[in-house]
């Protein structure tokens, strides 16, 4: 095919491209915040280049503090960064750069994927209200798993929905399935679905299994080999187990369901507070029509794939996640939200593609504040690692302190990132009897504070143990202790 047949049979891929570049600008960051898990996805990555186990990160998992982290994260996505890595090191402003790439791989798999239901124009706008919107933004300086797992997740299901060949399909689920965890409701839902169409039509079984499970199963066994034989990576269920020891499952489900459906509606509010009220119809307008487009939607592929997604986030009790768990179906979503249209009954002369694309245009309007507050913000070093502070701290302790010594810290992991230290984290509710016993099991000998970064049960584990502790070395906000009591 010549490039200008290219052009002409996707030029809405094109401007897909022009017109989301520009985010990848706005609102870029040189640093990171205290947030653990990029220095874990960095810390691995390192670990590919070096050659060496991904599970040898200085990072010591506290089972007692489950929500932290597990001790090691899924392979595919320091995977992927470690081709920056090798060039860069530990330098987080070409990672940040790096995210802005997955971010318009998204933008055009997303205008895949909406124009098989919509004109390319409506497709067009539906993209850049997912791209535009700030919390999107604000994800490209992030270094997280969420924005690579939504384009290969999304990029499967049209792989499934384009009927590719099964080794194409085969791959993109693998690599989903590597990035993140959450990958693995994509072969449960294609085995659900594949049962389902095996019971409405038996005689089909074969072409059932061969266009649906196989793709699958060639998945699996691949990222079974990757994880098992090469990377020597737990298995999911050992990753995550201890996040389910907390709270009944009726509980968390109830919690999610509340969590998800608010998120969901806030990300049609952002900074228009005098016209509240249009904003109220809004988000009730698109409730509703997601519901009732989802409720008369064919049982296919997409919708066994998108509950079989929103059936794990309801039962997962991580909540903090915001909307980064909800954007890899949030395209899913929206097409349910304007497919529910078609069941309204429609008295006026106005078409519904043009009703579809007013909203869309209304809801990027809401942006425009926001956004330019993003882009009048000026750059700066955001409170974390980068700071001043904080390398002066982690020099002191690279220069000071024994390459087998066990450092205790609110982040450990990004301690065992920037200081090549042994680190673990105390849980937050535990009592002066819980933290002796951790600095016991693990022969950590060294306490470190910052006053950012709120600890309460060390903060009073400190107080309480004055006589057995010294401080060695202290800043403006840091402060290191020497634990003088037997521990190991």
């Amino acid at each position: 095919m010549s490039v200008k047949r290219f052009l002409s049979d996707h030029y809405d891929l094109v401007l897909v491209l022009l017109l989301t570049f520009p985010a990848v600008f706005i609102g870029r960051e040189i640093s990171s915040d205290w947030g653990g898990d990029f220095a874990m996805y960095i810390s691995e990555a390192m670990q590919i280049v070096k050659g060496q186990a991904v599970t040898q990160t200085h990072y010591i998992y506290n089972e007692q503090a489950p929500l932290l982290g597990p001790a090691v994260y899924p392979v595919g996505f320091p995977l992927l960064l470690s081709p920056v890595v090798y060039f860069y090191g530990n330098d987080i402003r070409p990672l940040i750069a790096f995210m802005s790439f997955f971010i318009l791989l998204l933008a055009l798999v997303q205008q895949l994927f909406f124009r098989r239901f919509f004109s390319r124009t409506i497709s067009l706008i539906l993209v850049l209200l997912v791209i535009y919107n700030p919390w999107t933004i604000r994800f490209k300086n992030e270094i997280l798993a969420d924005v690579p797992f939504a384009l290969f997740f999304l990029l499967t299901i049209l792989l499934y929905l384009r009927k590719a060949p099964g080794w194409i399909i085969s791959l993109s689920m693998g690599v989903a399935m590597l990035v993140k965890s959450a990958g693995l409701v994509i072969p449960v839902a294609v085995f659900a679905y594949a049962v389902f169409l095996i019971v409405k039509a038996p005689e089909k079984w074969k072409e059932t299994a061969g266009q649906l499970v196989l793709p699958a199963v060639s998945a699996l066994a691949g990222v079974l080999v990757i994880n098992k034989l090469i990377f020597h990576i737990p298995s999911d269920l050992q990753l995550y187990a201890h996040h389910f020891i907390r709270g009944g499952l009726w509980h968390i489900m109830l919690s999610n369901i509340t969590l998800y459906t608010d998120t969901f509606l806030k990300f049609f509010h952002r900074s228009f507070d005098d016209f509240y009220f249009v904003v109220l119809i809004t988000q009730s307008v698109m409730l509703t029509m997601f519901l009732v487009g989802l409720i008369n939607s064919k049982k296919d592929l997409l919708f066994f794939i998108f509950s079989a997604y929103l059936l794990m986030l309801f039962i997962y009790p991580y909540q903090l996640s915001g909307f980064r768990f909800l954007l890899p179906v949030f395209p899913i979503a929206l097409y349910y939200a304007g497919n529910g249209l078609r069941f309204v009954r429609w008295n006026y002369t106005i078409n519904k593609h043009l009703a579809i694309t007013f909203m869309a245009i209304f809801l990027l309007g809401q942006y425009v504040p926001e956004l330019t507050d993003i882009i009048k913000k000026p750059v700066k070093i955001l409170p974390g690692p980068q700071e001043q502070t904080s390398r002066e701290a982690f020099n002191f302790i690279r220069n000071n302190i024994g390459e087998d010594e066990v450092i205790l810290f609110l982040k450990p992991r990004v301690l065992a990132l920037y200081t090549g230290r042994d680190a673990v984290c105390n849980e937050l509710n535990d009592s002066d009897e819980d933290i002796i016993r951790l600095l016991k099991k693990t022969g950590t000998h060294y306490l470190l504070t910052n006053v950012n970064l709120a600890n309460p049960a060390l903060d009073h584990f400190i107080k309480s143990h004055k006589n057995d502790l010294e401080i060695i070395w202290s800043n403006k906000k840091f402060k290191l202790y020497f634990v003088k009591m037997r521990v190991g």
